[in-house]
């Protein structure tokens, strides 16, 4: 049996749960490439004890209370939908913007982070690249629209190409490797705040999306179960496999190159693959080099489907043209938004992306603080709503938690410099401009037919919205 919702055509699908942790998966980690900057800027021990004790003062709350949020409010759209009820539609179209955006700019990112593996290997021309890359974010667009059934199934088969490498890389790095995997466990010469604070933004980066899942709700069946389940699986998986990978990477790397890693070494220093190669030769090498490849590719697709349900959903609140509102009859997916998306990134692709990457940080930051906040407020707003999953704390002890990670993204925020701070902040005030000039068009009148999910004491969903017809598959 599938949920088709009339009014807007999202059809509802079974999704087991091997299948949303590998989706948790991909837009949590895909592998750890990017994680060797972390190394040579905050030293082995340090980098290595970060990526301990971040998820728990980070992740792992996040983590919690997506898996609450998701369970009260299984509507797709996610976090948009959590703000919203908590916050109303001020800071809801804040969320869903400053989210969007930071997806548009991430899921273009990973595309030509692919594309640079690749180029490194073959002489392409910029042209050639392009059409390359074009032809990636087609293919995955196309699958996106098919479906999640079809996403998830595709994501699967890119992670096992993702980690069998890194398996046999991480056997390969402990048995041949000579690198002291906790020493030097700060550079020498500098203190602590100086060593975590480009390390501290990288790996933030690489512990985030969390939240990403949730925007699928509105697609999958059970969301308030089988989200909240997926969550918890993948976290620890998550943790772990940072940890070995990147201890991994340093052992392999030798007594001294640690300070030289770096995670594009076509220039020079050591990445993942020069570091495979040191430890298992030409054909080791090749297999990282594919894996990185896939690794991107697959967060790219991830990233593709939940960043265009915050759009399909502020479309449907009249926050945005009704066109990016348009679903497929066939396939019930908001095909539209996808479609916008693919064509964005095929722009995007072939531009710089320093100036980009720093709105983006800026953006996903204060996002998730709004999302922290909005836990509280419903706490608060709604004490007696069913949540299926519930964060076992009381108000006040779960107030203190997020105001622990809500304390380390102003942290990150402000350590950086001044040309980050700009920059993201013109990301961020892009917010409420958008809002008055999408309010002024479109009047931001409620779709009744996207509000009011409701769950049982039993954790059951017995309606989504005023309008639904149930379909037989």
């Amino acid at each position: 049996m599938t949920e088709l919702l009339r009014n807007q055509g999202l059809k509802r699908v079974r999704m087991r749960l091997f299948t949303a942790v590998v989706v948790v998966f991909t837009l949590t980690c895909s592998g750890s490439f990017g994680m060797e900057d972390v190394v040579s800027s905050s030293g082995p021990g340090l980098t290595l004890l970060m990526i301990v004790v971040l998820p728990f003062l980070w992740s792992v709350p996040m983590a919690f209370v997506a898996s609450e949020m998701g369970s009260m409010i299984p509507e797709a759209g996610g976090s948009y939908r959590w703000v919203r009820r908590a916050m109303g539609e001020y800071w809801s179209f804040q969320s869903g913007w400053w989210w969007s955006l930071s997806v548009f700019i991430d899921s273009a990112v990973y595309v030509a982070l692919a594309l640079g593996y690749i180029q490194s290997q073959l002489d392409l021309t910029n042209w050639q690249r392009w059409f390359v890359g074009v032809g990636i974010v087609a293919v995955f667009t196309f699958i996106n629209i098919r479906g999640l059934q079809l996403t998830g199934w595709s994501l699967t088969v890119i992670q096992i190409i993702v980690m069998v490498p890194f398996v046999l890389f991480t056997i390969f790095a402990f048995a041949k490797g000579t690198g002291a995997v906790f020493t030097p466990f700060m550079p020498k010469g500098q203190n602590v705040v100086e060593s975590m604070n480009l390390g501290l933004a990288v790996m933030m980066w690489m512990y985030a999306g969390w939240e990403a899942m949730s925007t699928l709700a509105g697609e999958i069946e059970n969301p308030q179960k089988v989200i909240p389940r997926a969550l918890m699986v993948a976290t620890p998986i998550v943790i772990v496999t940072y940890f070995i990978t990147v201890a991994a990477l340093i052992r392999a790397g030798g007594a001294n190159n640690w300070s030289t890693m770096v995670s594009d070494a076509s220039s020079g220093g050591t990445d993942y693959i020069v570091a495979a190669k040191l430890v298992g030769g030409a054909f080791l090498g090749w297999l990282i080099f594919a894996s990185a490849i896939a690794s991107n590719i697959g967060l790219y697709a991830g990233y593709l489907a939940s960043g265009a349900r915050p759009v399909f959903q502020l479309s449907r609140d009249r926050l945005l043209s009704r066109f990016f509102g348009i679903t497929s009859k066939r396939w019930g997916t908001p095909w539209v938004a996808i479609l916008v998306y693919g064509i964005v990134n095929c722009v995007l692709i072939s531009r710089s992306f320093t100036a980009l990457i720093v709105m983006d940080i800026f953006l996903l930051m204060f996002a998730y603080i709004l999302v922290f906040i909005s836990a509280i407020v419903l706490r608060v707003k709604e004490p007696d709503t069913p949540r299926p999953f519930r964060v076992p704390l009381p108000t006040w002890a779960l107030a203190i938690w997020v105001a622990i990670p809500i304390a380390i993204a102003v942290f990150a925020l402000f350590t950086n410099g001044s040309d980050y701070l700009v920059g993201g902040l013109i990301g961020v005030l892009s917010g409420p401009i958008a809002y008055l000039v999408f309010k002024y068009f479109y009047h931001g009148t409620t779709d009744r037919a996207l509000e009011g999910a409701t769950v049982t004491p039993e954790g059951e969903l017995t309606q989504f919205g005023a309008d639904i017809e149930g379909v037989t598959a």
